[in-house]
């Protein structure tokens, strides 16, 4: 089972402070290069602030990014997931709720960071890729028994060759 622990290691949990303007946020979310971020008021996680926040509560409302608080821009009503948690069960919970960041939280309930929808993602391609892997390996190598192995099949070339007239 992997857990949301193993894909967000140690890595620094990025946040921002409440009281910012969404100017400064983004310049935060710039820098770092990443796409969300935690709002914490004082020691409490208060929030999340995406680029889809910025895109549909201040870019396309035409508002002054400098004059708002993140506090009133970001996305509350905090969705969280412990670092102990199985991903499949973090990645159904995205999708159930049609969100892309999860907070996640340790054993203690501190902050570990945010957890996004294509690291998830990321995950499941890692592992059927793998498992595609396995499946040819046994496929091409394990004979059952009394039989010989399977060969790779040989794929055509694309140099086609026609036979030349006879006559």
């Amino acid at each position: 089972m992997r857990t949301i622990g193993t894909i967000v290691g140690d890595r620094e949990p990025y946040w921002v402070s409440a009281d910012w303007t969404v100017k400064k946020v983004v310049g935060y979310l710039c820098e770092r290069k990443i796409g969300a971020v935690t709002v914490k008021e004082g020691d409490q996680v208060a929030g999340v602030f995406s680029e889809r926040d910025l895109l549909f509560r201040v870019v396309g409302k035409g508002d002054d990014p400098a004059k708002l608080i993140v506090r009133d821009m970001m996305s509350k009503g905090v969705i969280s997931v412990s670092v102990d948690e199985d991903y499949r069960v973090a990645k159904a919970e995205m999708f159930d709720r049609g969100i892309r960041h999860l907070v996640v939280l340790g054993e203690n309930g501190e902050l570990r960071g945010l957890v996004s929808m294509r690291e998830l993602m990321e995950v499941d391609l890692a592992e059927y890729m793998d498992l595609v892997s396995r499946m040819n390996d046994r496929y091409y190598q394990v004979a059952a028994p009394g039989k010989e192995a399977k060969e790779e099949p040989e794929f055509p070339s694309r140099n086609f060759k026609t036979k030349a007239a006879t006559g």
